[in-house]
C-alpha cells in the first residue's frame, strides 16, 4: 500500500516528478520511459506514483503544459511591446513560434516515436478540452487587441485562434507532405495566414 504524504511532501514530490519527468522524457521518449523509472528518479515507490498522476501520459502532458505556459508568456511579452501589429511582425511571430515548437525535445520525441496519437488517446477528453480552452483564453485577448487597433480582420477571435492552432499540426505530417518540400510548405502557409489575417498598413 502506498505511504501517505503530508501536503508539503506532496508539493515537493510533484514538482520533482515534473523535473525528472522532463529530463527522462526528453532523453528516452514516452514509450521507453516507465513509471518505475519516474518514481525512482523522484525517490518514491512505484505505487506511490499514482497518488500524483493517473498515468505516465498524464505526467508527460502536464510537463508539456508547464513548458508551453513559459513559452507563451515570453511570446506575449514580445507581442505586446507597444508597437502596432503589422503583417511582417505577425509573420515573424508565427515563424519563431513554429520553430520553437519543432525544436522542443518533448515534441520531437513524440514525432520520432510516432507516439502523439497514442498520447492523446490515453488522456481524458476533459483534460484535452481544458488545454484547448487555455490556449484560446491566451490568444483571444491578443486578437481582440489587434482587432481594436484595426490590425487584424474582423472575424470571430475563436475562429482566428483555430487558424493559428492549425499551423502547429503541419509538422506532424512532414512525411505525408514530403521532407524535401516541407520547409517551403510551412513558410508559404505562414505567409498565407499573415496575409489573410493582418491588414496592410495604409500609406
Amino acid at each position: 500500500m502506498p505511504r501517505s504524504f503530508s501536503e508539503d511532501e506532496k508539493e515537493r514530490i510533484k514538482n520533482l516528478l515534473y523535473e525528472k519527468g522532463r529530463e527522462l522524457f526528453s532523453i528516452y521518449g514516452l514509450k521507453k520511459t516507465g513509471v518505475a523509472e519516474l518514481a525512482a528518479a523522484a525517490g518514491i515507490a512505484q505505487g506511490s506514483f499514482y497518488i500524483f498522476f493517473d498515468s505516465k501520459e498524464e505526467l508527460y502532458f502536464r510537463v508539456l503544459e508547464i513548458e508551453e505556459e513559459r513559452i507563451q508568456a515570453k511570446f506575449k511579452a514580445k507581442l505586446l511591446d507597444g508597437k502596432k501589429m503589422n503583417r511582417q511582425k505577425f509573420k515573424e511571430f508565427l515563424q519563431e513560434a513554429l520553430q520553437v515548437f519543432q525544436e522542443y525535445p518533448l515534441i520531437r520525441q513524440l514525432w520520432t516515436d510516432r507516439e502523439l496519437e497514442t498520447l492523446f488517446k490515453r488522456l481524458p477528453r476533459k483534460m484535452l478540452d481544458q488545454h484547448t480552452s487555455r490556449d484560446t483564453d491566451t490568444l483571444v485577448p491578443l486578437i481582440k487587441h489587434w482587432q481594436s487597433e484595426s490590425s487584424m480582420v474582423k472575424e470571430s477571435p475563436e475562429v482566428l485562434v483555430g487558424v493559428i492552432r492549425a499551423l502547429f499540426f503541419i509538422p506532424l505530417h512532414q512525411d505525408e507532405i514530403g521532407a524535401d518540400i516541407y520547409p517551403r510548405v510551412a513558410d508559404l502557409y505562414i505567409e498565407m495566414i499573415a496575409s489573410g489575417l493582418v491588414r496592410e498598413e495604409s500609406n
